[in-house]
């Protein structure tokens, strides 16, 4: 087995180039794929947040109360106009 100092400088240098290649290209699509998920967690979030908002006005259509809980904390919401 030869040792690397017994290789030519040009299959060092194109080993660097190589390697260099294969790091960057991980690099750059490790980037990228952190930008697409960061993305369709921000649209997921967004139409829940929609969908939440639609559900609340449904319900609250109906004119009975609806129960809201965060945690510990909880309320009763009921629409304005259906109160008597």
């Amino acid at each position: 087995m030869k040792s690397i100092h017994s290789l030519p400088r040009s299959i060092i240098g194109q080993l660097i180039v190589a390697v260099w290649i294969v790091f960057s290209i991980f690099y750059i699509g490790n980037g990228i794929w952190q930008n697409f998920k960061q993305n369709e967690l921000a649209k997921v979030y967004s139409q829940a947040q929609a969908d939440t908002v639609l559900q609340l006005i449904t319900e609250a259509e109906k004119c009975e109360p609806i129960p809201v809980f965060a945690g510990e904390k909880q309320i009763e919401l009921i629409k304005i106009g259906c109160e008597q």
